[in-house]
């Protein structure tokens, strides 16, 4: 891929071989992106917190499952949007991941403003091309 403002991907998902897959199809389009992985939504906040100083503006993807145990998906962006002031919510691109196709669920991910994705898995190469030329290209 040409030069790219993204330098840094969240995966948080509760299932390892999605994980494991994700890294691959990312590291095949940048090889040298970071790419940090979390089982659920509150470690996600965790890691988030620890690092948002070092996130750059328009550099950082965070895949966000939906259906994980400890804290989901909906309960994430929920408290994600109570605990970041908005400069720093501004600083992150947020796609929702799910296993479940329905509408209901697509378009209620959509209505919350920091999501700018929703996408079923399993994702493809082609999905984050997409997203990374949208979002991360000047």
């Amino acid at each position: 891929m040409n030069s790219t403002r993204l330098k840094w991907v969240l995966l948080v998902d509760d299932d390892g071989t999605t994980n494991m897959l994700n890294k691959l199809f990312l590291k095949k389009l940048i090889p040298d992106l970071e790419i940090d992985t979390v089982t659920d939504g509150h470690r996600a906040l965790d890691f988030i917190e620890a690092n948002i100083n070092d996130i750059d503006q328009g550099s950082f993807l965070l895949i966000l499952d939906i259906e994980m145990p400890i804290m989901n998906g909906w309960q994430f962006l929920e408290a994600f949007d109570i605990l970041f002031r908005k400069e720093e919510k501004e600083k992150i691109v947020i796609a929702v991941l799910t296993a479940n196709s329905s509408e209901e669920l697509t378009y209620r991910a959509l209505s919350n403003p920091r999501v700018k994705e929703c996408l079923q898995k399993p994702l493809s190469d082609i999905n984050f091309r997409s997203i990374i030329q949208t979002y991360f290209y000047d």
